[in-house]
């Protein structure tokens, strides 16, 4: 793991990025139905947005605008 860019994985579901990259998922839907991601807490869903948008597969830390 690049510690430049540690997030890699949808923690609820335990899968990597990478994995769904393989997988040729190919929208948030198909993501959710074959794997479960962004089902769980959510927090995955924007690195999910990206590599949809973009094929990467480790992200750096996105800050919520939540307190």
């Amino acid at each position: 793991m690049n510690p430049e860019k540690p997030v890699t994985f949808c923690v609820c579901h335990k899968t990597s990025f990478a994995d769904l990259k393989a997988a040729k998922v190919t929208s948030l839907e198909d993501i959710a139905n074959r794997f479960g991601c962004g089902t769980g807490c959510g927090s995955c869903k924007p690195y999910l947005v990206r590599l949809l948008e973009t094929g990467e597969t480790e992200f750096d830390v996105i800050e919520s605008s939540y307190s």
